[in-house]
């Protein structure tokens, strides 16, 4: 799961951003590219680029302990 200190810290969003980017990623984790901005009006892309690089890491990461 996406920790908060990663929100916080790494992407930088505020409690909207948070909320609205949890909730695309609980319904397809894919949708994490297209993270709004604030206004809505703008894909955040730097944000979500973090956000997937890091779960892949992750994803990588859990698939090389099973292993």
């Amino acid at each position: 799961m996406v920790s908060k200190k990663l929100l916080d810290e790494v992407l930088g969003l505020d409690e909207n951003d948070k909320l609205h980017l949890l909730q695309m990623l609980l319904r397809d984790p894919a949708m994490a590219k297209y993270a709004f901005d604030p206004i809505g009006l703008h894909a955040n892309y730097e944000a979500a680029a973090k956000l997937m690089e890091f779960m892949e890491q992750e994803e990588l990461k859990r698939e090389s302990s099973i292993e």
